[in-house]
């Protein structure tokens, strides 16, 4: 699992070191922490037992308490977002997913840690909602092609200077890359794209005709086409490496079993060169990107609740 940091606000929302003779000053709310605060507030409010709570219980270990303002304000402050209603697994479940996959078009042009941490909880929430309401679970994801759709017009825009007020994400430097890096982090996205569907064609032949992996082949290289068709459109400078190369799979595909391991290890390879690649990636996008990722991952019997492992760091950390 990738490594994800979250920064909470924990020091302001549990009142600690604060005087009591004066109001403290209360932190500005960025619209990524305001939609976190609304995820957790979905899965504080749900109830569930078995298999869901469980899954439960990991999201929202991941997304963190809700934000609340300190106890004892002379002139009291609301909390970002009213708390819902009781909700069972299910609604729990969908009412995550649905926040993040109706807010992230307008979350800016690239994703910061927080945002990606969203984006796997939403994920994982629909992975678990697949199993206790597939026809929510189907409801929201058709929804992602839209937001998608609207964040990369709203790049387009903003190449075209329609939109060049428009901040990247905190901690992004303006083309995406990190300090001292030289090639562009999009290349390795498109070489991981190529090489996910070159492990694909590989594999295919290994499996058996009603293996999940096999019959989603097809339209999983049509997803990794166009994730290698998007990706150089998103920063300035992004040069477009070979789609053949010699490239040499580990696992090598020899049989079912170690075909399926090609599979898991190209999608992990392709989710690290997302992740690399996050600060010119917007939400609604990298958000389709990985839930078609781990929906591949788990018919290559690769489930997993969440892809990222979440690193709790402090405020000033987070960019």
């Amino acid at each position: 699992m990738l490594t994800a940091g979250l920064g909470l606000f924990a020091a302001v929302a549990s009142g600690c070191g604060l005087r009591l003779d004066r109001d403290p000053a209360m932190p500005e709310l960025s619209p990524v922490d305001v939609l976190r605060d609304a995820v957790a507030r979905s899965f504080a409010t749900t109830t569930a037992d078995g298999v869901a709570a469980e899954a439960i219980a990991v999201l929202s270990a991941a997304v963190g308490p809700p934000w609340d303002p300190p106890d004892g304000l002379a002139e009291p402050v609301a909390p970002p977002n009213p708390d819902p209603g009781p909700l069972t697994a299910a609604e729990g479940l969908a009412d995550a997913a649905r926040r993040v996959v109706d807010a992230s078009p307008q979350l800016g042009r690239g994703t910061g840690p927080t945002g990606v941490v969203l984006a796997d909880v939403a994920v994982g929430a629909l992975l678990h909602l697949d199993a206790v309401d597939a026809e929510a679970a189907a409801a929201i994801r058709a929804d992602i092609a839209p937001a998608m759709r609207a964040a990369l017009d709203a790049v387009e825009a903003d190449a075209a200077g329609a939109a060049a007020a428009t901040p990247p994400a905190p901690g992004a430097s303006a083309d995406g890359r990190a300090e001292g890096e030289d090639e562009h982090p999009l290349v390795g996205l498109v070489t991981a794209s190529h090489i996910a569907e070159y492990a694909y064609e590989r594999a295919a032949v290994h499996l058996p005709e009603d293996s999940a992996a096999r019959r989603g082949a097809h339209a999983r290289l049509d997803g990794l086409s166009g994730v290698a068709a998007i990706a150089p459109t998103l920063a300035d400078g992004v040069t477009v490496p070979s789609n053949r190369p010699a490239w040499e799979l580990d696992p090598r595909p020899e049989d079912a079993a170690t075909a399926l391991a090609a599979l898991r290890a190209a999608e992990d390879a392709l989710l690290a060169q997302v992740w690399r690649a996050r600060g010119s990636i917007p939400p609604a996008v990298l958000l389709s990107w990985s839930d078609d990722s781990a929906r591949a991952r788990e018919r290559a019997d690769g489930f997993q609740d969440l892809r990222f492992e979440v690193g709790r760091r402090r405020p000033e950390e987070d960019g």
